[in-house]
């Protein structure tokens, strides 16, 4: 039987070649017993049972009952709708196991010197790291934002952090955030400068910075179809933090909240920093 063009056609969207053959001898054949299927398409005798078989149970032909059995091709233009309905499944099944992949899986031997950066870009992998940085959390989160949707999107995700650490969220004003279950604290005027500039430099032009005080941090940005963000664990990140929450306690106009502030024994504030508090 030739159709060999057919025959690879037909390969690339998951047949045999001999499933192939024997669902174009369906076709040519109309409904043909398993002896007229075996010398049309010279697919060998002990194997066309089998094969057809195959074709029924997924679906591309029928079995007409009688004596002896003989099998009907589903229509081609039916077939054609199902193979592309199968390979758009498959499609999607595999770009969805990449998304949902444990990105840092692969990362177990990398020691705390060295850089860690991903970019996420599934909404499922963003929530999973988010809630592992929340969960990582010691005491505090600071979060720079200027995206109030975004906020918005993760307020289960911050409300459940909220009853066991220190979430502080800073924003140039309160424009959007007025109905936000969580106190909006406006940038202080002396380091609005200093947060402006790392919105743009570190954050890479993001929506959202959330930066933890465990070496941890996560970048998140609205785009057109959700959103994507990068997650960085670096001792930087630790550095990073710890000079954002100096700049914090030295602000001169900002009513940080008293928890907050409560730092180890052998980390009290300056007398200016206590001033903030009252």
């Amino acid at each position: 039987m030739k159709n060999t063009e057919l025959v690879s056609n037909l390969k690339k969207f998951g047949l045999s070649e001999n499933e192939a053959k024997a669902y174009i001898g369906l076709v040519l054949l109309g409904e043909p017993g398993v002896r007229e299927l075996h010398t049309a398409t010279e697919i060998p005798r002990a194997k066309v049972y089998e094969v057809v078989n195959s074709l029924v149970e997924k679906r591309y032909a029928e079995i007409i009952h009688g004596t002896p059995t003989h099998y009907k091709p589903t229509d081609p233009k039916d077939l054609v709708q199902m193979l592309h309905e199968d390979y758009e499944k498959t499609a999607n099944s595999i770009l969805k196991d990449f998304e949902e992949m444990d990105i840092t899986s692969f990362h177990d031997d990398l020691n705390d010197n060295e850089a860690s950066m991903w970019y996420l870009r599934s909404e499922w992998t963003i929530r999973k790291k988010l809630t592992e940085l929340f969960d990582d959390t010691k005491n505090r989160l600071i979060i720079l934002c200027r995206a109030p949707d975004i906020l918005q999107d993760i307020k289960d995700e911050l409300m459940n952090t909220c009853k066991k650490k220190n979430v502080l969220i800073l924003a140039e004003n309160v424009a959007g955030f007025e109905n936000f279950p969580i106190p909006i604290r406006i940038y202080p005027k002396n380091i609005l400068l200093f947060l402006k500039d790392l919105e743009e430099s570190y954050i890479i032009h993001q929506n959202c910075f959330i930066i933890s005080d465990t070496n941890k941090a996560i970048a998140i940005r609205k785009i057109e179809n959700g959103m994507e963000a990068r997650y960085i664990s670096q001792q930087g990140v630790g550095f990073l933090y710890k000079t954002i929450y100096y700049f914090i306690l030295n602000a001169d106009n900002i009513a940080v909240p008293e928890e907050f502030l409560e730092l180890d024994e052998d980390k009290k504030p300056c007398e200016k920093c206590q001033k903030t508090r009252k």
